[in-house]
């Protein structure tokens, strides 16, 4: 038996989800990508009076969640099972795309490079307790953006079998990064069925999803690499200060995430 810590009760768990449900099928999402809005509105969803918006109606978003899986296995860099992502289980990983590190040698705060890169990559490998190493801080200070989500990827493979938390910056990085990992697989197929990365896709607030992220999402789901929704909830920028408010708006984005994964 393991125990849990449980901040809401399950009847505001249950008013959270009703309310997300409402604004998916009243206001909708502004997806912004024209391909992943084509493939939503081919499988029968509407648009608001505007055109800009995506209707998600509940029916649809029950359908979703109750196909999406209710876990999934992780492998390492040599395809070996590594863990399993679902139920009650809990892994430790680094947060991801800091801008700056705070240079242990100098105590400096200053942008970041490869060598740091590096070197966080093989700490993170031996460590017992942080379960997998996530592409952590960007290394602008040497790479050109552009390039800088497969660069990082590249250095996590070269230094740790671990699996990865990872991502891409641009519309076009999924399709390059997802090369890089069928190196260590025998095709694309072993590569989805033996998964060794988690990308993260970004809702960018205020029921938007970027043309990048529908992008990332498309790709993601084409190629079979799993994606955890991260939505961008800035309390009193971008979303309510009220802690349900924002619990809200956070779970409207992620429900849209889960359906335009599964649909």
């Amino acid at each position: 038996m393991r125990p849990s810590l449980n901040v809401l009760s399950p009847d505001l768990i249950n008013q959270i989800l009703d309310e997300a449900r409402r604004i998916l099928s009243e206001i909708g999402i502004e997806v912004r990508g024209p391909a992943l809005k084509e493939r939503l509105l081919a499988h029968g969803l509407l648009t608001d009076a505007s055109g800009e918006r995506v209707l998600f109606p509940p029916d649809v978003v029950n359908k979703a969640i109750a196909a999406a899986p209710a876990a999934f296995a992780l492998y390492d860099r040599e395809g070996a099972p590594y863990t399993e992502i679902g139920g009650d289980r809990v892994h430790f990983t680094p947060g991801s795309s800091a801008l700056r590190v705070l240079d242990h040698r100098t105590q400096q705060v200053r942008p970041a490079n490869s060598t740091d890169f590096t070197e966080y990559i093989r700490l993170c490998d031996g460590l017992e307790h942080i379960a997998y190493p996530s592409t952590a801080f960007s290394t602008n200070d040497d790479i050109e953006p552009q390039v800088s989500d497969a660069w990082r990827l590249y250095m996590v493979l070269t230094n740790t079998c671990k699996p990865v938390v990872s991502g891409a910056f641009t519309e076009h990085g999924v399709p390059r990064m997802a090369q890089m990992m069928q190196l260590f697989r025998r095709d694309a197929a072993d590569l989805a069925a033996r998964p060794m990365s988690i990308f993260t896709i970004t809702a960018t607030g205020m029921f938007r999803y970027s043309e990048d992220s529908c992008q990332n999402l498309l790709d993601c789901v084409e190629t079979g690499i799993p994606v955890e929704i991260v939505p961008v909830t800035l309390m009193g920028l971008i979303a309510p200060v009220t802690l349900v408010g924002a619990t809200v708006f956070h779970t409207v984005d992620t429900l849209a995430g889960i359906v335009m994964a599964q649909i």
